[in-house]
């Protein structure tokens, strides 16, 4: 992850806004990994969407990874 990206989520975390929406985030409902440096989203739809190409590409890779065990 970029620094730059990596300082920006850090202060949208201090700030409690979300990075996807920008919807001040209420106290106690943060949704995220939990590592400030990689965000924190005010629901798991903001989440999703946020890391919806990284999600698709692990996907893929697990689904490839048990077609591959299949045909062993």
């Amino acid at each position: 992850m970029a620094e730059l990206e990596r300082s920006y989520l850090l202060e949208l975390w201090s700030k409690n806004v979300c990075p996807n929406c920008g919807k001040e985030i209420p106290e106690g409902t943060r949704v995220g990994s939990g590592k400030k440096s990689e965000g924190g989203f005010c629901s798991l739809d903001c989440y999703g969407e946020n890391y919806k190409a990284d999600l698709t590409e692990r996907h893929k890779r697990v689904v490839a990874a048990a077609e591959r065990h299949r045909k062993s």
